[in-house]
């Protein structure tokens, strides 16, 4: 039979295995990809990347957050691949993520328990060259994240959706680090 302190001591082992399994807000998940990129059609300084979302039905999630994660994957695209040296002529790429789960998690329970209310955004990545609609890339992108305590509650959706197209967008552009930082 258990103690409460025993109790107590087995939750806060699986809080902490949890936080340190499922990582951070800001780390960028990792490829997992079925088709390489080749380093000849990452997107470079001098190509255009266009980018869509979708997701099928049994994944909620609304048009306007279909089209604010487009953007935002479209912005890291375009932050990261200053950083490509130009191929020659600039090339024109179709990025399309199909969204296998988005899921907001609840921030109560995040607070409450690392591990609960977890936010989840998964996804197939495709990415083409243009016109003749080559597939030249394909990855698997998955991002959860399931700290707790005030840190749990105030990480929202838009802050995974940040680091989830940085991921999509570090892989298109053959990048693992974090862009450089533009001069204004």
């Amino acid at each position: 039979m258990f103690t409460r302190s025993n109790r107590v001591a087995v939750t806060a082992v699986i809080a902490v295995i949890i936080a340190t399994t499922s990582g951070c807000a800001s780390t960028v998940p990792k490829a997992q990809f079925s088709h390489d990129l080749a380093t000849a059609s990452r997107v470079g300084v001098s190509d255009v990347a266009q980018v869509t979302v979708d997701a099928p039905d049994a994944v909620k999630i609304s048009n306007s957050e279909k089209a604010r994660l487009a953007d935002k994957i479209q912005k890291k695209i375009d932050d990261r691949k200053v950083a490509n040296a130009g191929n020659g002529a600039g090339k024109s790429y179709e990025v399309d993520l199909h969204l296998t789960k988005y899921d907001k998690g609840n921030a109560f329970a995040r607070a409450m328990l690392a591990g609960l209310g977890q936010i989840h955004i998964n996804g197939k990545v495709d990415i083409y060259q243009l016109p003749d609609h080559t597939l030249v890339g394909e990855f698997d992108l998955n991002k959860t994240f399931a700290w707790g305590g005030i840190y749990g509650a105030a990480t929202s959706i838009e802050s995974i959706e940040d680091t989830f197209a940085d991921g999509v967008a570090a892989t298109c552009t053959g990048q693992e680090e974090a862009p450089p930082k533009q001069k204004t």
